[in-house]
């Protein structure tokens, strides 16, 4: 059984959990729906709760409403603890904020997009075909909800998915961790209830391309399934790529 640390950097109002969850219930549903014998653990990064590196057998860092480039203690915090998993080898994942921290922290940057808000489905291309990545796609469409984007990556990085509007949506860091900007725990009626408690933030034009791009087939399941080969997958000490990673500047 494989355990997994939920590194939760983020809560939802009482008003939108009560239909669908906090943050940490949608990707434990999702993952477990996809394998049932994982076995999970939610950690408050908020509140500096982090786990040792051997608690668990990987760890997933995810979205949030606050910005990775904040310099709030618990952020800086998360941050050393990425670091940690990327010279050890400890398999970590990231979902958009949980994406850019994660970047940001191994040398990349992070910026609120020029174009505005991501929101909707995305509609990406594959640079890359991974061991892992099976089931097989040609292209990769999910869910999207996002302000800040990378927007810059470490340069031993590798982009697997990319858009115009995202460059760096997928993105691999050395052998242990994989990282992606989107919500592949969100189905529509979510991304649909977050946009309307939200609304406020979004032009009546860009509600309107959203709402209609929900009705698009959504790669969300495949996504998921690749990050769960991904954590499982063995990576030969002869063959691990351990990130020289340094302390970044505040």
């Amino acid at each position: 059984m494989t355990h997994i640390g939920i590194l939760k950097c983020g809560e939802l109002p009482e008003d939108i959990q009560d239909p669908y969850g906090d943050i940490p219930d949608m990707i434990i549903s999702a993952f477990e729906n996809l394998d049932p014998d994982l076995k999970f653990t939610v950690y408050d990064a908020i509140n500096e709760e982090l786990p040792t590196l051997d608690d668990c057998d990987a760890y997933l860092c995810t979205g949030s409403t606050s910005s990775s480039y904040e310099r709030t203690p618990w952020i800086l915090a998360l941050e050393d603890f990425v670091r940690e998993c990327a010279r050890s080898g400890k398999k970590l994942l990231g979902i958009c904020f949980g994406h850019q921290l994660i970047t940001q922290a191994l040398g990349g940057k992070v910026e609120p997009c020029d174009r505005g808000w991501a929101l909707g489905t995305g509609f990406y291309e594959l640079n890359s075909h991974k061991s892992w990545m099976t089931p097989s796609l040609g292209k990769l469409d999910i869910l999207v909800m996002h302000r800040d984007q990378v927007v810059s990556i470490p340069e031993r990085s590798q982009v697997i998915a990319q858009s115009q509007f995202c460059p760096y949506f997928m993105v691999q860091h050395g052998s242990n961790i994989l990282t992606v900007q989107g919500h592949p725990e969100f189905t529509p009626a979510i991304l649909r209830y977050l946009a309307d408690c939200n609304i406020d933030n979004f032009t009546a034009n860009k509600v309107r391309e959203a709402l209609t791009s929900l009705t698009a087939s959504l790669d969300a399941d495949v996504t998921i399934q690749w990050m769960i080969n991904f954590i499982k997958m063995e990576t030969p000490k002869h063959k691990a790529k351990m990130l020289d990673v340094q302390q970044q500047p505040l």
